[in-house]
């Protein structure tokens, strides 16, 4: 029954685990990029550029951007949450701290998924896995350097945690839409809606550092940020929280430090002290004990129930 569980659900894990690799190049890569040009000028011309190409990929598909009134709001929320306003806190605290601090702090979004879950009585989550996420935490605290004399939590820091609490926001918000859209639908309708967020900052940002200036190594990481860490992820992540659920997806965002971290040493010649990789090792194995304790969701625990009944 357990290894019938495991190949079902293998495809998925597969597909996470790439979105996870993508997103840890991307960290890097960006970082690389924002070093170079205005952080929002860069986001505001890559966004006009998937907009169009999700609505390709929506005719291609076969997909129809038809919602109901009733979840009007929740994709604008989504919207905001995975895309808006989280760009603005992502990519601007990317500019300012490193991409391995982006990666790690950004890890955090599962603690902030849990607790919104909780809140919202949308899923139980077992007194255990909070142990994980306080070592999570714990495990930031010391790469802060909080228990090493000289902390060093930067403003990027602080813009990257709220990043993380927004994306949370996207990944509960996603769990109630999921099931009910085609994924691909889903993914243009909240760019979309994230792309009118960043334009009103963006545009007069590309007028202050107009693109045809930037450099070709900038138009090389526009080129892979434009097509592989959204349009070809965000349906893999959303259909994945539709078959697994949001707070077991969200937890797979804890591999992304160590893809953009090891990344980071040869193509950023980064150099991590002794307290930083300690604290990411105590923060990564939060979450990962966090993962493997597992959660009963509200809508698993109706069909347990119910499958108990009839059975």
């Amino acid at each position: 029954m357990m290894r019938a569980t495991v190949e079902k659900r293998l495809p998925t894990y597969l597909g996470l685990l790439y979105v996870v690799f993508v997103w840890g190049l991307n960290t890097v890569l960006v970082k690389i990029a924002v070093s170079h040009v205005n952080a929002l000028a860069f986001t505001a011309l890559r966004f006009s550029t998937m907009a169009p190409l999700a609505l390709l990929w929506v005719r291609l598909s076969g997909a129809r951007l038809n919602f109901e009134r009733r979840d009007w709001l929740l994709l604008l929320a989504s919207g905001a949450c995975g895309f808006g306003v989280y760009q603005y806190f992502w990519v601007i605290g990317l500019a300012h701290t490193t991409a391995f601090a982006s990666s790690l702090l950004g890890s955090s979004t599962p603690i902030f998924t849990m607790i919104y879950l909780v809140a919202l009585r949308w899923e139980r989550v077992r007194s255990t896995r909070w142990i994980g996420a306080g070592i999570a935490l714990l495990g930031i605290a010391v790469f802060e350097g909080a228990f090493a004399g000289h902390a060093t939590f930067r403003i990027g820091d602080a813009l990257t945690m709220l990043a993380a609490m927004t994306f949370a926001g996207f990944n509960v918000i996603s769990a109630r839409l999921a099931p009910r859209y085609h994924p691909v639908a889903l993914l243009a309708a909240t760019l979309l809606i994230g792309t009118a967020m960043i334009l009103p900052a963006g545009i007069p940002a590309l007028f202050a550092d107009p693109p045809t200036l930037w450099p070709p190594l900038v138009w090389e990481v526009f080129a892979f940020a434009v097509i592989f860490p959204i349009v070809l992820t965000y349906p893999v992540w959303s259909t994945g929280i539709a078959r697994i659920g949001a707070a077991r997806v969200a937890l797979f965002s804890f591999l992304v430090p160590i893809v953009s971290g090891a990344l980071s040493i040869p193509m950023l010649h980064a150099r991590f002290q002794p307290h930083q990789l300690l604290g990411a090792a105590i923060s990564l194995i939060g979450l990962a004990v966090a993962t493997l304790l597992g959660h009963l969701s509200v809508t698993e625990a109706w069909a347990q129930r119910a499958g108990d009944i009839e059975h």
